[in-house]
């Protein structure tokens, strides 16, 4: 079961994750930032903190911390993973608390670093801008549908799975590029509440809790249609580090953490539509065959 060292490793990678995303926006946008002053372009400048911010959470995936909490950085992703029955609702609790702890130690950190440079920018907070709150509910849900499908995607791949990580921060930065002026691209709740709360900025902060959730939950039922479970919960499986999700099918059966997956209740299911998971013909095939 997930134990204090993952959760430990997720608080640490989420908070890493904002303090580099603040500080990319700062570099992106405070008034007197060396980026600024270069290039005045702002859609150049939104292009490189997008990148920027992307391969950020991209290397904590790889990073140690990643191969030890699974890398996922984001209560929309956890929920994800939740719904998939990789994880009990304790862990997921637990996860999800370390994130939002997370992001707020890391927006503190970035606010301590940068001082009044954070403060113009209002510690990377994401406030709907283009079509309002409305819009930004929309786009924001689209988005983080895209992005768990695409990491489900390649997580139930073997081929692919080392790659999720790389494929996920590209397409941030695409949305970071494309949408940054209508949401300010959180895709997830933890990144919006931290900024929010060390930068007093409440501003539409709802939808950045509503949005990316329903997004998630959406693509991890329609995986659970198609597929029926994931491989695994780690967006990054390396064997040097034992995994501790349930049923990780890259982990050997005789090491794997077998408890009752459906840990939700008996009223929810029907709710969801989901009912007692059974694995499909695609997971009885040997992962050797699946591409």
């Amino acid at each position: 079961m997930i134990g204090w060292r993952e959760v430990t490793a997720e608080f640490a990678g989420t908070a890493l994750l904002l303090m580099l995303v603040v500080s990319a926006i700062v570099a992106g946008f405070a008034p007197g930032s060396p980026l600024v002053d270069t290039v005045p372009n702002e859609d150049l400048r939104r292009l490189v903190t997008g990148v920027l911010s992307a391969t950020a959470a991209a290397a904590i995936v790889y990073s140690p911390l990643g191969r030890i909490s699974g890398g996922h950085l984001n209560p929309a992703v956890t929920a994800a993973f939740w719904l998939l029955d990789k994880m009990t609702s304790g862990s997921a609790l637990k996860y999800a608390a370390a994130q939002v702890a997370g992001a707020i130690t890391g927006a503190l950190a970035a606010l301590l670093v940068w001082g009044g440079a954070a403060v113009s920018v209002r510690v990377g907070a994401t406030v709907p801008k283009l079509g309002g709150a409305a819009t930004a509910l929309v786009v924001e849900a689209v988005m983080t549908f895209l992005l768990l499908t695409l990491i489900l995607t390649f997580v139930d791949r073997p081929s692919l799975m080392p790659y999720t990580a790389a494929a996920a921060s590209s397409l941030v930065a695409v949305l970071v590029f494309t949408e940054a002026p209508v949401s300010g691209t959180s895709l997830n709740p933890a990144r919006s509440i931290g900024p929010a709360l060390v930068g007093a900025t409440w501003t539409g902060l709802w939808v950045y809790l509503v949005a990316p959730t329903l997004g998630a939950l959406t693509a991890a039922l329609l995986h659970r249609r198609l597929w029926g479970t994931v491989a695994c919960a780690k967006l990054m499986h390396d064997p040097t580090y034992p995994c501790r999700f349930l049923n990780c099918a890259y982990t050997s059966p005789d090491e794997r953490i077998r408890r009752p997956v459906r840990t939700r209740s008996a009223a929810l299911s029907p709710l969801l539509g989901i009912g007692r998971w059974r694995p499909r013909a695609r997971h009885h095939r040997s992962r050797r065959h699946r591409r």
